[in-house]
């Protein structure tokens, strides 16, 4: 599988590049910065009828987790040129990875990285929480939260069931979920991702189109295909979890949901 290469959506190894462009526009220095410090850049600047669109996109990112520098492939893409032929290039990215790396970072990584961070965001973000929840005795959103369309299809309708039977079940259901979370392993995972970037990447360059994209969902991980915007032949790979995304705090998917885009290595 080492001819897989994996590149994270959000990585801290890209602020070096990104506050290195702010400091160039003399826009922000070198210490660290608050979200609120950087709204009130913005405002100054607005006040002052400057604009920067670089800066914007960076605010923008920034605001749905203000707690969390905005460190996005698509940020550091508008920094530095890593892309060619619209897509990822790599001869570009294994510079800056070999440069990440001097830093105790990395930008290149492989299904075993992917692997260790779906592991874990299993256990944190969902099979911990859920379980004080189930402990609680936690009923409705709390738990509904957590389920996908496979739970959700196993409650009781509304229409014709009373509120004690709705929430024994939905507690019942949560109990068999936790059970399967807390089931999950490292290995079992990336055995998953080895499968399904074996069965399905080339199905996904091969199938996705313009108007359709390829999507596979396996027992841990969805992989989705998509042609670029404005292209009739690039293809965007992206892996993450099976499930999840839904129980993540509004606004802080981009961190906390982990999601690779997937290229192959020609070596």
């Amino acid at each position: 599988m080492s001819n897989y290469v994996l590149i994270k959506d959000y990585n801290p190894a890209y602020r070096y590049w990104i506050r290195a462009l702010l400091k160039k526009k003399r826009l922000m220095g070198d210490r660290e910065y608050s979200w609120k410090e950087a709204q009130q850049i913005i405002m100054d600047m607005d006040a002052r009828g400057v604009k920067d669109d670089f800066f914007q996109h960076y605010f923008w990112d920034w605001r749905d987790h203000p707690d969390y520098p905005p460190d996005y492939f698509d940020l550091l893409r508008e920094v530095l040129p890593i892309y060619k032929d619209e897509r990822p290039d790599l001869a570009a990215l294994t510079k800056l990875d070999e440069e990440a790396r001097e830093r105790g970072q990395r930008i290149l990584l492989g299904v075993e990285d992917a692997a260790k961070d779906f592991y874990e965001f299993y256990d944190r973000i969902l099979a911990r929480p859920l379980a004080r929840h189930v402990e609680r005795g936690a009923a409705g959103e709390k738990l509904m939260g957590y389920f996908a369309h496979e739970e959700i299809a196993r409650v009781p309708d509304v229409r014709v069931h009373s509120q004690e039977e709705m929430e024994k079940a939905e507690h019942n259901i949560a109990v068999e979920l936790l059970q399967w979370l807390q089931s999950v392993t490292f290995e079992g995972i990336l055995d998953d991702i080895k499968q399904t970037l074996t069965q399905h990447y080339e199905n996904g360059l091969a199938k996705a189109s313009t108007e359709h994209g390829y999507h596979f969902k396996s027992k841990y991980v969805e992989l989705s295909a998509n042609i670029v915007p404005g292209s009739d032949k690039a293809v965007t790979t992206i892996l993450r979890p099976a499930r999840g995304y839904g129980v993540v705090k509004e606004g802080y998917a981009g961190v906390y949901f982990p999601m690779y885009y997937v290229l192959k290595s020609p070596q």
